[in-house]
């Protein structure tokens, strides 16, 4: 059985990246962890197919993550600019499906992200690349 395809984390926050981290290892999910878009560019663009999903602060130093969404959906080609990218957000402003579309993401969810909603976003998106070996 081929492994799961990893979460990569975009977020600024330190107590945020604790709190989803153990969430994370709780499940027994694979993720990389970036603090800023950029970081999360440069790992994202190393390993493109490793990744089925990121979930991505909005606001953050050094790269915003509607900067980071733009870059990586302007690269080609597929992975990594058609990977899921949800927005983590407390910003009720971004609780939007339309307003989030028109930012590049696949959907948003509100912060704090409970377990039962990473697992969901697990199975829609983190299925191993049936195109890959075993």
């Amino acid at each position: 059985m081929r492994a799961l395809r990893k979460i990569l984390l975009v977020e600024d926050d330190d107590f945020t990246r604790y709190m989803m981290r153990e969430i994370i290892a709780t499940l027994d999910i694979q993720a990389e962890i970036a603090a800023n878009g950029q970081e999360g560019v440069d790992r994202l663009m190393a390993d493109p197919a490793d990744f089925g999903l990121v979930l991505m602060a909005l606001h953050m130093p050094v790269m915003s993550g509607i900067d980071a969404t733009r870059i990586i959906r302007a690269t080609r080609p597929a992975p990594p600019s058609d990977v899921p990218i949800i927005a983590v957000t407390a910003d009720v402003a971004y609780h939007n499906d339309v307003v989030i579309s028109k930012l590049g993401m696949n959907g948003f969810t509100p912060k704090p992200l409970t377990p039962g909603l990473l697992l969901h976003m697990v199975d829609r998106f983190c299925q191993p690349d049936p195109s890959q070996p075993r």
